[in-house]
């Protein structure tokens, strides 16, 4: 019995190597990248493409796998880990056409019906990690209208807000470790723009500044990764500050001031922080425009770290394309960091020197990877592809379209009908289709009075129906 367990995880195993490392590398050939000069746009968004389209084979490949090797994989989950990656694939989308990873987006998103992950019990609703994935839920929301992509994400931050905003505050904070701040303030920020409803920018506000109490350090400019490492140091005497828990801050920072209103009254203070730990970082940057696991001690760890690096480079290149940081002094890091990362792209397309999910700095290898890390290079894309473009004014406008009528259905046909048989039951479920909206209510056509959830005071456009 133990030899047939072996032979099942090996057998197993194999599959996974082969999921991971799919030998179907993207046709297109990497672009190289200059580290002292702007690159030009459309190779920025050609490494885009290349990279989240080799994690859409890879995932695609993962997911056609037996349930057991799907399970220890490292595939798609409602988790921050898959919710970095296709944060960063929205981002793709909106600037290009890449169906492969637009429709694999959308699919992922219907799969778990809009929802967000959970254990159920109340620590686990009011987990930031588990709500990074309501960025992916907006943005789909914002593209389609549809009241029904947004709820689940909205009940879930309606449940959260009041903890958020506990007064007197708690011994213990709901946003107890540094990564939170990249996970979901940025959701709240957005859900505020989207509705008109400023509760949840507001909760977001208290909560955000409470974390900063505990965790600042007003001497480095850095984050402390939770309160365990506020005063703890290395072997070699140094504090430790963890590469990809600053990139999750200084990106998460970012992120929000996207969404936040220009006249919100702490606004100012959050890029006070985002400045200080911009002109920190970037002395820490080494020569090959990548950073270290362990930012104050570089010999501890003195192989290059990539998810760090690219919310590093997102961060600084997006204060450079909205007037938050000086081009002159942080251009030539984030040319320097794009193109490095580009070293580091492994056979399969895929990012590598990747420090594995945890909590603080541990030495990387060539051949790690991560779905996180992948987001995070698509999101340092996004900024990197617009560095030749004019500075754009903060916040982002937020449009959500007029409301939809949709029926959704999973009735229709995988492939074209080949025999008569196939032909007459087509019809008979086009015919059904057709039925469903001619007989069903619905609150947009068949209400004089109604008022989407999500409009923002704008008017909705009736739809007509078709008989």
């Amino acid at each position: 019995m133990q030899k047939l367990k072996l032979t099942v995880a090996g057998a197993v195993a194999a599959l996974l190597v082969a999921a991971s490392a799919d030998a179907q590398v993207p046709d297109t050939p990497l672009p190289r990248f200059d580290p002292n000069a702007v690159p030009p746009a459309a190779d920025v968004i050609s490494a885009m493409k290349r990279e989240a389209s080799a994690e859409v084979v890879r995932l695609k490949a993962i997911d056609a796998a037996p349930d057991t090797a799907r399970e220890r994989g490292g595939g798609v989950s409602p988790n921050w880990v898959s919710a970095t990656f296709f944060i960063g694939a929205m981002r793709l989308t909106r600037m290009s056409d890449a169906p492969d990873v637009l429709d694999y987006t959308l699919k992922i998103a219907q799969r778990y019906n809009y929802a967000l992950r959970t254990g159920g019990a109340p620590v686990n609703l009011v987990n930031a990690d588990d709500q990074a994935l309501g960025d992916v839920y907006e943005d789909i929301y914002l593209r389609q209208g549809l009241p029904g992509v947004l709820m689940p994400t909205q009940q879930r931050l309606d449940y959260t807000v009041p903890y958020l905003r506990k007064d007197p505050q708690p011994g213990r904070l709901v946003w107890w470790w540094c990564d939170a701040l990249f996970m979901a303030p940025a959701v709240y920020a957005r859900m505020s723009a989207i509705t008109g409803d400023s509760k949840y920018i507001d909760a977001m506000d208290v909560q955000w500044w409470r974390t900063y109490d505990r965790l600042w350090d007003d001497r480095e400019h850095l984050f402390a990764r939770d309160e365990r490492f506020v005063t703890r140091v290395d072997e070699n005497g140094h504090k430790i500050f963890w590469s990809r828990g600053e990139g999750w801050v200084l990106a998460g920072l970012a992120r929000l001031l996207e969404a936040m209103p220009a006249d919100y009254p702490s606004r100012p203070r959050y890029v006070k922080v985002y400045r200080q730990m911009a002109e920190k970082i970037i002395t820490l940057q080494q020569p090959d425009g990548l950073w270290r696991s362990s930012l104050l001690d570089t010999q501890a760890f003195p192989e290059a770290e990539t998810s760090g690096t690219a919310l590093d480079t997102f961060a600084l290149a997006f204060g450079i394309n909205h007037g938050l940081l000086d081009r002159n002094t942080y251009l030539p890091h984030v040319t320097r960091a794009w193109a490095g990362l580009q070293d580091y792209i492994l056979p399969n397309g895929v990012l590598g020197q990747v420090q594995t999910g945890g909590d603080q700095p541990v030495p990387t290898r060539r051949e790690t990877i991560g779905l996180y890390a992948s987001g995070a290079y698509l999101l340092a894309g996004s900024e990197v592809a617009k560095l030749n473009d004019p500075v754009s004014p903060l916040p982002l406008a937020v449009t959500p379209p007029a409301a939809m009528t949709q029926v959704a259905s999973d009735m229709g046909p995988s492939r074209p009908p080949s025999t008569p048989a196939e032909a007459k039951e087509e019809q008979r479920r086009v015919l059904e289709r057709q039925a469903v909206k001619a007989l069903a209510y619905d609150p947009v056509t068949d209400d004089p009075d109604y008022t989407p959830v999500y409009n923002m005071g704008t008017k909705v456009q009736k739809q007509g129906r078709t008989k």
